[in-house]
């Protein structure tokens, strides 16, 4: 019975005791583990990854001034990313030395060798270089115990530059690659060799698996893969070009191109060149549509190196009126083939640029109506003196484009 006495006061005194302070009565926290919601979870980060872009930690540090030496600019870089600087701010450094290479990127970010630290990529210049390419070379700095140590330096030498196309996953191994390319130049012309590198362990291989060389070209990094854009050469005997675009990826062993695209025609001569390709296959819509573009379009360019534009797109007008009068006669479409031959005779006189198409146009015409043998009337057509006038002048656009032949002047010299 006295229990129950005792435990009744117990109660009551608890009870009473709500109304006291809180610091009257000590606050017993039970060994339990609070629910919280997935927001408030911590994460855990692996120590390799965790901080990996701040190593060190960043702090505002004064650009340095540019070495004396250009073998100084290395260790320059590399004491400046040390004291905390900004590597995003590296290519504002260089700018201010006068030292960005002329193309390519000047930094890349990734994790080169696998220790789970950012690496930077830098390519420079030496200002003071009087060769072209100027003299480069390509710094990579990493992390190592808290601060930022060279990794790797490459200079390709004497006459050679370099070009910094980034650094991405290209031989999926689940480890960025350094891309980049050795540039020698001639006169007119810079010759690209692309580079893939991996880290082994201790150096750099070379991952490319054969010789890829451009000419005048452009890179960029596409989800792990290489496109490559290119508007020709840079010389004049080479001619006009129209933009292509190679794409690079890896195949197990090495790169291998896995597509080529060509752009839309930039200049009057490739949109002609179009509408002969199409013809000489026989797709007559097409080549008609292309014909009709060379016409019309007030954007196509002209090359305009051996002849004034006026006399080029004179000539390249009176070739139209040419492809179409055999192209509407092959479909037996006479009253557009006297239309386009009408044209000819009344536009291009004796004197004036594209006469000697008007000339062949005569020949054609006089023969096919004597015989009605289209292939008889190509035949005698490529016999006439001003025959070899036209073909001068398609054959004038440089060395990298097609080389036009007698066939390719009236291209029905087949019944078939």
């Amino acid at each position: 019975m006295w229990q129950r006495w005792i435990l009744f006061l117990v109660t009551v005194s608890l009870l009473l005791g709500c109304n006291r302070s809180p610091s009257a009565v000590p606050l017993i926290v039970p060994e339990w583990t609070p629910a919280v919601t997935p927001a408030s979870v911590p994460v855990s980060v692996p120590a390799s990854t965790r901080d990996a872009d701040l190593c060190p930690a960043r702090r505002a540090v004064a650009f340095p001034a540019r070495p004396a030496a250009f073998d100084e600019y290395v260790e320059t870089l590399r004491v400046y990313l040390a004291d905390g600087g900004d590597p995003k701010r590296l290519p504002a450094l260089l700018g201010g030395w006068q030292a960005k290479a002329p193309t390519g990127e000047t930094l890349a970010r990734a994790d080169l060798n696998g220790d789970g630290s950012i690496d930077n990529v830098v390519a420079f210049i030496n200002p003071a270089s009087t060769t072209y390419p100027p003299e480069s070379t390509l710094a990579i700095y990493t992390c190592r115990e808290g601060t930022v140590r060279a990794l790797y330096t490459y200079a390709p030498g004497v006459w050679f530059g370099l070009n910094l196309v980034g650094a991405a996953d290209v031989t999926q191994d689940g480890l960025a690659d350094l891309i980049f390319t050795e540039i020698a130049c001639g006169a007119q012309t810079c010759w690209h060799t692309l580079r893939v590198w991996s880290w082994a362990g201790r150096d750099f291989q070379e991952r490319v698996g054969q010789t890829f060389t451009f000419v005048d070209a452009a890179f960029a990094l596409q989800d792990g893969q290489i496109a490559v854009g290119r508007a020709g050469s840079g010389t004049v005997d080479a001619g006009p070009q129209r933009p292509v675009t190679t794409t690079l990826a890896w195949a197990g062993d090495g790169l291998t191109v896995t597509a080529t695209l060509v752009g839309p025609a930039v200049y009057r001569y490739h949109a002609f060149r179009d509408g002969d390709e199409a013809l000489f296959a026989g797709r007559y819509a097409h080549a008609l549509d292309a014909y009709l573009r060379v016409r019309n379009s007030e954007t196509l360019k002209a090359w305009a190196v051996h002849l004034s534009r006026d006399e080029e797109e004179h000539w390249f007008a009176a070739l139209v009126d040419w492809r179409l009068l055999l192209l509407e006669l092959r479909v037996q479409n006479v009253p557009n083939a006297q239309t386009y031959y009408d044209h000819l005779l009344d536009t291009f006189l004796p004197g004036t640029a594209g006469y000697a198409v008007a000339a062949l146009a005569r020949r054609f015409v006089d023969s096919y109506n004597a015989h009605g043998d289209m292939a008889l009337a190509c035949a005698e057509t490529i016999r006439v003196p001003e025959a070899q006038e036209v073909l001068d002048f398609l054959n004038s656009f440089g060395y990298d484009n097609p080389t036009y032949t007698w066939s390719d002047l009236c291209p029905f010299l087949s019944t078939d």
